[in-house]
């Protein structure tokens, strides 16, 4: 009974969410396979090949996958790999990241119809779904074709733990055919345990976002924004910031520059869609924009100066542009969004601050706070106010971030362990 209303409350929601799917044009983008049609093509090249599907939503999943999937290749041979994202931002990444030989394409929509057509063409060993993306009728095929299914890094949101317990009943039956689960900590699987999983099938094997380390060498945009720097007195990244954060920190830097004329911001939004508010707003604050990219087009900012400020327009730099800060915010903090990983910053050990709105990452955010790793602040006047102890005591701030590094080092490991959750199915 409970299969059939989701499958009522599914359709619902495909129809009412269809002129949506015309208006942000997503029928321009691949659209067939979002209703699980390979690409001919690709489908052939598929063919006769062990397949591992790698399912990541989006940007920040997408990093994760591509590093599993790459330690996977160091300890096992002929495998080959199909990487499925939700969003457009998350396949932009997968096609930058992923090796010439994997293959990318849209995750199949849960209608009965699409799965069955994608499992057709791809005829997957198994499925490996990054954190939580449950879908009762892709998991009801795979397991009804025997197709081992694991989730890792497995995590369930405040916002979600809620709306599982409800549907518990149904939960457990959906949950049961999943082979494994690898848990990032202790409060996760409870919480898996909590919407019916059976805790047998549940293993602790740690946060994957914890193995994060820069790839190769810094890209030409970092190079070009550390020569427009030039030798700087401090600079702060606003780092995945959203609608609300990018205000806070104009007026802060305003205020900051009163004392400290050479402070400099850097603002990094989460989503680029809306870098034409973003430097609105700038303008606005009596700054100039000066976009990221423009540093690559010759020499039109060769050197900083007080009046501007720096915002980020490129995917996937961020992470290496922490390299040459001097403190980091990290964003959706402030606002209702649960907050951004604080590890990339703690890798180049750098003093980090956050809001308090932090529920995406509670058990990491625990553990950078018993370290004295990083520091919450709790409103726009609480971040001003910690910014100017960095300022005034640089050695306290340098050594926050050296906490910090040392931290991410002691919780690696994950990636491997979740190899080890999946070694049945990839010999």
């Amino acid at each position: 009974m409970m299969r059939f209303f989701y499958r009522v409350a599914f359709w619902t929601f495909a129809f009412c969410y269809l002129p949506f799917f015309f208006l942000k044009k997503k029928h321009k983008d691949n659209w067939k396979e979002r209703f699980g049609q390979v690409p001919v093509k690709m489908a052939k090249e598929l063919e006769g090949k062990k397949i591992i599907w790698v399912h990541a939503v989006s940007v920040g999943e997408v990093s994760l996958a591509i590093r599993l999937i790459g330690a996977i290749k160091e300890k096992y041979s002929g495998l080959s790999f199909v990487l499925t994202v939700t969003t457009s931002a998350g396949r932009e990444a997968a096609l930058k990241l992923k090796d010439d030989e994997d293959k990318v394409l849209y995750f199949p929509a849960d209608f009965g119809f699409s799965v069955r057509a994608f499992i057709k063409a791809v005829c997957p060993k198994a499925l490996v779904i990054l954190e939580t993306e449950i879908w009762p009728n892709l998991i009801d095929e795979l397991s009804r074709l025997a197709i081992p299914i694991f989730i890792v890094n497995a995590r369930i949101s405040d916002k979600a733990i809620a709306k599982y317990r409800w549907a518990r009943v149904f939960m457990r039956r959906v949950l049961g055919r999943v082979t494994a689960i690898g848990a990032q900590d202790a409060r996760m699987k409870e919480r898996f345990t909590a919407v019916g999983a059976d805790s047998g099938r549940i293993q602790v094997t740690g946060n994957m976002k914890f193995d994060w380390q820069p790839q190769g060498g810094r890209s030409e945009v970092v190079d070009a924004v550390g020569r427009y720097y030039g030798s700087k007195p401090f600079l702060l990244i606003g780092g995945s910031t959203h609608a609300g954060e990018e205000t806070i920190l104009l007026r802060i830097v305003q205020s900051l520059k009163k004392d400290h004329p050479s402070f400099k911001l850097l603002l990094a939004p989460r989503h680029l869609d809306r870098l034409d508010k973003i430097i609105k707003e700038t303008l606005e604050a009596g700054f100039t924009p000066v976009r990221a990219s423009s540093l690559l087009e010759g020499a039109s900012h060769p050197v900083w100066d007080s009046g501007q400020v720096l915002i980020l327009d490129k995917i996937g730099i961020l992470s290496a542009l922490y390299a040459i800060a001097d403190a980091v915010f990290v964003g959706g903090s402030l606002v209702n969004v649960g907050g951004h990983n604080l590890v990339e910053p703690a890798y180049f050990e750098k003093p980090i601050l956050h809001g308090p709105l932090m529920s995406n990452f509670l058990e990491m955010v625990e553990q950078f706070r018993d370290e004295r790793a990083a520091m919450e602040v709790g409103s726009a006047a609480d971040l001003e106010l910690k910014l100017r102890g960095f300022l005034q005591n640089s050695e306290e701030a340098r050594a926050m971030g050296q906490r910090a590094k040392t931290l991410v080092l002691k919780h690696q490991g994950a990636t491997q362990k979740n190899i080890v959750l999946l070694k049945g199915v990839l010999t």
